[in-house]
């Protein structure tokens, strides 16, 4: 008999399907980010996060909170005017205060893996909701899954992501 819960160690083959790629981080939505950052203090013991707040140049801005829970990242995300649908579809930013779960985040670890997702995508008839490719930053997209209740999002980090990540705090 085992003294405690026998994990069996990740094996990753993007190849079998879209849940098959690295899961590491929780989002959740909001249109408040404030008030959801004391929602996680007060009732789920996270005290520091890291801050990512971005205006574009339409006049919309994502703001992102993020902290590392063990193995998992975990994020808050607050999304508002021309071209955040895909955050204002599931927090109205004039509503009631909404902080509901809205996707899994898959690390994607190079070219030849993003090929294999693409291919995935095409095969399985995925609606990929929103795309973005950065230069040295990011190249991601969300998938739509809607048997699931949320988005699935697939990131490639470039350097600079990779330096916001790890400089993510711990709680």
């Amino acid at each position: 008999m085992s003294d405690g819960l026998c994990r069996p160690v990740p094996i990753y083959d993007p190849g079998k399907g879209l849940l098959h790629n690295d899961h590491y981080h929780i989002a959740y939505v909001t249109n408040d980010v404030d008030r959801a950052v004391e929602v996680f203090r007060d009732r789920f013991g996270v005290s520091e996060f890291r801050t990512n707040d971005n205006a574009q140049e339409n006049g919309s801005t994502i703001c992102v909170r993020s902290v590392w829970i063990g193995g998992m990242m975990y994020e808050i995300c607050q999304g508002s005017g021309p071209g955040m649908d895909l955050y204002t579809d599931w927090a109205a930013p004039d509503g009631e205060f909404v902080l509901k779960l809205h996707h899994f985040g898959y690390l994607v670890p190079d070219d030849d893996a993003w090929d294999v997702l693409e291919d995935q995508l095409d095969r399985g008839g995925w609606t990929v909701r929103s795309r973005s490719d950065i230069p040295g930053f990011v190249r991601a997209c969300f998938v739509e899954a809607p048997e699931l209740g949320h988005f699935l999002e697939f990131v490639q980090p470039g350097a600079g992501l990779l330096e916001r990540m790890n400089a993510t705090p711990v709680a």
